[in-house]
């Protein structure tokens, strides 16, 4: 018979053990009484009695309830939590759909718009103003035409009146009748000829520069005769655009003369074809000339250069009859002198500009925020200037600026343009830049 275990003994293998031990001497097992396990209890509330707690040691907050959270209850929540988000998903939803649909109209609409014709439009408005712009345009021509109609017309009444007379039978002292036929015959070819044939525009007494937006700035062109001063510092393209011009005006026949005072004429050529505009599309109307060259011209000739430069200038008008010339530069003719040039030797040299009747470009280096009349006594004796100058940008950028800072007997546009060359022709327009000017 076995006898019941002793409460001595190790309760794992048996081994005998002293009262109090806490480990077993002989498989190590953990003799300590073991904690009373925690009893769950799932209750909604715990209610505590005041009157209990007032004889304790230790003192608890007096509170009316104590909620204890329950499983159920945090899953429920969950659950609630998922469906609120679901619905605001699902309402999300609805209100991206609608805002699909809202689009989807707006571009139906525009394509509607854009398939629809623009308003209604004035023709007639558009036809007199357009009438209006014709016949002022055309004024001169037409002018001169009715001149013409009014004596030919004169002409032919007086021939009509020596008709009747011959036959009433009234004797006509020196008519010829085959001069009468001849007469007659001269003029209704001339009116048949001046009828069918569309009007020629004549001189309107402005130099072109078939640069489109330059040409509304300045009104139309270069009054023909003035003297034109082109100020601003290097890298303004001042040559570029004075030898545009000229060059124009000779593919269009006015002949013209380019005086370099210090580039070689071969350099100005080779820059110019690479700018688009070639020395062979001018017909020979176009001279371009260096100090050399004339020096080989005027050998015969003797005196300081700054008369061998004006006498030159004035024995190639005689021969060509060049329109329109151009001068580069007015400082370096000015250091060719042999002493100070002073006001009044700039003022010589602006009168026989004038003297020679034509229209003429001068390119100017002095770069100033102010006219000086002392310093710069040019710009008050010519009678335009176009001043070019390089504008910063905020962006790091640069552009050229140029303007009409006056043109005598003009009405012209004295605001700043941008403008650039895009290797076949100038294009001006408004500058983007959010500074004033």
């Amino acid at each position: 018979m076995r006898l019941p275990p002793s409460k001595f003994e190790c309760p794992r293998c048996g081994f005998g053990v002293r009262p109090g031990d806490e480990q077993c001497g002989r498989c190590g097992e953990d003799l300590k009484p073991k904690a009373a396990q925690p009893i769950q209890v799932v209750l909604g509330a715990v209610r505590l009695d005041r009157r209990g707690a007032e004889g304790a040691s230790s003192r608890i907050r007096s509170i009316e309830a104590v909620q204890v959270g329950r499983p159920e209850l945090s899953l429920e929540t969950k659950a609630e939590e998922l469906e609120r988000q679901e619905k605001a998903l699902q309402e999300r939803e609805r209100q991206l759909n609608a805002r699909a649909k809202e689009i989807e109209e707006r571009s139906r609409e525009r394509s509607a718009e854009k398939a629809e014709p623009g308003p209604n439009v004035n023709m007639d408005e558009i036809r007199s103003r357009l009438m209006e712009e014709l016949a002022h345009h055309f004024e001169p021509e037409l002018e001169a035409f009715q001149a013409q109609l009014d004596e030919k017309e004169a002409e032919l009444q007086e021939a009509r009146l020596r008709l009747q007379m011959l036959e009433v039978g009234q004797e006509v002292v020196g008519v010829d009748e085959v001069e009468l036929a001849r007469i007659t015959d001269e003029i209704f070819r001339d009116l048949r000829d001046q009828v069918g044939s569309e009007p020629k525009l004549k001189d309107t007494g402005l130099l072109r520069t078939y640069i489109t937006k330059l040409d509304e700035v300045l009104g139309g062109g270069i009054p023909e005769g003035h003297v034109v001063l082109f100020n601003g510092a290097p890298g303004t393209m001042k040559s570029t655009l004075t030898y545009t011009i000229l060059h124009r005006a000779a593919v269009n026949g006015t002949p013209g003369l380019y005086l370099s005072v210090e580039q070689s004429r071969r350099s100005i050529l080779r820059q110019m074809a690479r700018m688009g505009m070639p020395e062979a599309d001018c017909n020979g109307l176009l001279k371009v000339t260096d100090m050399r060259e004339m020096r080989k011209e005027m050998a015969e000739h003797e005196g300081n250069w700054r008369e061998l430069i004006l006498s030159y200038v004035r024995a190639e008008q005689e021969a060509t009859g060049f329109k329109v010339f151009v001068m580069d530069s007015l400082e370096s003719f000015k250091a060719l002198t042999e002493h100070c040039f002073s006001r009044q030797d700039l003022k010589d040299l602006f009168d026989w500009f004038k003297s020679l009747g034509i229209t003429v470009l001068v390119i100017s280096e002095n770069v100033s925020d102010d006219w000086d009349e002392e310093g710069q006594g040019e710009a008050y004796l010519s009678d335009g200037i176009m001043e070019m100058l390089m504008r910063e940008m905020t962006d790091s950028r640069v552009q050229r600026w140029v303007r009409c800072v006056k043109m005598r007997g003009a009405n012209v546009d004295n605001r700043y343009y941008s403008m650039f060359h895009d290797g076949k022709e100038f294009n001006l327009a408004l500058p983007l830049t959010n500074q004033p000017f």
